[in-house]
């Protein structure tokens, strides 16, 4: 169930992520938050189950500020540092926050986007290329408090402007996040996301976003849908111990996803409408990663119009994943039959807060 309304000239991944054999994209989908997506089309990826963290291949994301001395493989992220500034007047979550070098800072240069809005747009040259982004953070913004981080990723689109039409109410969580967490809205050139390139894309938007903002370091939180949500594992399966959670919808579409993650929380939706893949390709490599026990999870019934979301069981306390099947289609924030309001950003939120 989309949520941005521009049409789309078809999908990229097939739904939900299974890896097509010989499929067309399809020619009708919308591309509101992400599009709708072709059942048949030639989605890159999907059922690879990956477990474990190696880096991404390309630039550092060595970052200012928050970043342990063990950094991992060439290219990947350093660990997280376990010390840092205890922050105030924000949910602490599972421990003390880990203060950004932006805190303490001087107005940033960055541009706050207005609630409702999707502008003004930032701007950042990565690669030689000029890569744009949304930053929205609280009116009542304390350069000494360190706050959350959400990243969110937008599914393929042929919008002409993806950050307009994903950016205005950053999954439903603006309202639902009192004032605790900034957010960034990313953008993929000509809304189709490629993993090397996005990659770095990431890395260079986050430090930027860290060095200019009061950030804890140790809460940054991605969340994407379709394309999105599979370029969402990319990211942190290459940069192990930079995120703290993930939420990932209906994701597919990117390609050579690396084959291990290192363990972080996870929530995953798929609907029971979308074909070709389930818990095995949405959940199931962060289960094992994070040493959940593995078993079928329960599913929601077509037709029922409901949603049922379960926690895999055998998780540590820090590393919690969740399986969310819904009576629908291809879309992130769907509606359960008889409600005029989506369920998706509260479970979403519910999971998110603690961490």
């Amino acid at each position: 169930m989309s949520s941005g309304g521009a049409t789309g000239a078809g999908g990229k991944s097939s739904s939900g992520g299974a890896t097509g054999s010989g499929g067309t994209q399809g020619t009708g989908g919308k591309s509101g938050s992400g599009g709708m997506l072709a059942t048949g089309g030639a989605g890159e990826t999907g059922g690879t189950t990956s477990t474990g963290g190696s880096s991404g291949a390309g630039g550092s994301s060595a970052r200012d500020g928050g970043l342990g001395s063990g950094g991992s493989a060439a290219g990947g992220a350093g660990g997280r540092g376990t010390g840092g500034s205890s922050g105030s007047g924000i949910d602490s979550g599972a421990g003390n926050a880990v203060a950004s070098a932006g805190c303490g800072k001087a107005p940033p240069t960055l541009k706050s986007a207005t609630v409702g809005q999707a502008t003004p747009v930032n701007t950042i040259s990565v690669g030689g290329k000029s890569r744009e982004f949304l930053v929205r953070w609280p009116s009542d913004y304390k350069n000494d408090t360190p706050y959350r981080l959400h990243m969110g990723l937008h599914g393929y689109t042929t919008a002409a402007k993806p950050l307009e039409e994903n950016g205005k109410d950053n999954f439903g969580l603006w309202s639902l996040s009192k004032n605790t967490t900034v957010f960034v809205t990313l953008a993929a050139v000509n809304g189709s996301w490629d993993g090397p390139s996005d990659l770095l894309y990431a890395d260079a938007v986050l430090k930027q976003v860290e060095s200019e903002l009061c950030i804890d370091t140790s809460r940054v939180m991605l969340e994407g849908f379709s394309m999105g949500g599979a370029m969402s594992w990319y990211i942190t399966c290459s940069r192990p111990q930079v995120y703290r959670a993930v939420v990932g919808h209906s994701g597919g579409g990117v390609g050579s996803i690396p084959s291990t993650c290192s363990p972080v929380a996870y929530l995953g939706t798929l609907g029971s409408q979308e074909s070709g893949n389930g818990q095995n390709t949405q959940t199931d490599r962060f289960a094992t990663a994070n040493g959940c026990t593995i078993t079928t999870l329960p599913t929601t019934s077509t037709g029922s119009g409901t949603h049922v979301c379960t926690p895999y069981t055998g998780c540590p306390k820090d590393f919690p994943v969740t399986w969310c099947s819904y009576d629908g289609s291809h879309g992130f924030q769907d509606t359960d039959s008889g409600a005029s309001t989506t369920w998706v950003p509260a479970v979403v939120w519910n999971f998110l807060s603690p961490l």
